[in-house]
């Protein structure tokens, strides 16, 4: 699969040109980044939607994602759906752009989304930061043919690229501490075994809030459903009735 490319939301809202390239069409943003499968992470600030289709507002530091999630994406639209604004999320997206010239835009059609904590946020800010000034010298040296392409579509000038790195200057100045290890990989059960607590009680708790409970701790609907089965199957966990689930 084709990795996914970053970009702040500032420099893909400005997108107004696609290319057709060899292996398919590209959204090409002013900075010079050409999308097609993009990894955004922002604050979650507002959902919309039910069923086969949801819609979201994730902010970065320089602006806002509108991402869809449909039937397309099944996993990510249950997932949505248990996620409660605000939150940061990390979300792997299709590019497009529909309409044309002045009026055309973006539209970002969500594969996975996943709760994340901010410094995840962070080192996508830096990451991101990075990948966007190596476009910047691109685009001031003409140094390759995407850098080209980009200043011919958008008639880029010298002042243009001065305000493009003020845009990575107000995102890198959100950006905390980061400490060495604080991006450790979790194991999906035992960052569910951790966020299910107690159990809930004598009772446990129902499947749905397990599952929920998953999600707000990173994990997909999809991921939160397989821990559960490996916690029963390692018999971290057993079902004292329908539909409900408790820790032993």
């Amino acid at each position: 699969m084709e990795p996914a490319g970053r970009v702040f939301a500032r420099d893909f809202s400005a997108a107004r040109h696609t290319v057709d390239s060899g292996d398919g069409s590209y959204v090409v943003t002013p900075t010079g980044a050409w999308c097609r499968r993009l990894f955004i992470v922002g604050a979650l600030t507002e959902k919309k939607g039910s069923g086969d289709v949801m819609q979201a507002r994730i902010a970065d530091p320089t602006g806002t994602f509108r991402v869809t999630a449909d039937w397309q994406s099944p996993d990510a639209v249950e997932t949505l759906g248990y996620i409660e604004p605000p939150a940061f999320v990390a979300v792997t997206c299709r590019a497009t752009l529909t309409g044309s010239g002045s009026r055309a835009y973006g539209v970002l059609d969500g594969e996975t989304i996943n709760v994340v904590n901010r410094t995840v946020r962070d080192h996508w800010v830096l990451a991101t930061a990075g990948a966007m000034l190596d476009r910047l010298e691109a685009l001031r040296d003409g140094g390759d043919e995407r850098a080209a392409t980009a200043l011919r579509l958008y008639g880029t000038t010298d002042e243009d690229i001065r305000d493009m790195a003020g845009m990575v200057r107000t995102a890198l100045a959100t950006v905390r501490y980061i400490a060495p290890g604080d991006l450790e990989p979790v194991i999906g059960r035992d960052l569910l075994l951790t966020a299910l607590g107690d159990g809930g009680g004598a009772r446990g708790i129902s499947l749905d809030d397990a599952v929920a409970a998953g999600v707000r701790s990173g994990l997909s609907a999809r991921d939160a459903k397989r821990a559960l089965e490996e916690l029963i199957a390692a018999g971290e966990c057993y079902l004292p009735a329908s539909g409900m689930i408790k820790l032993i």
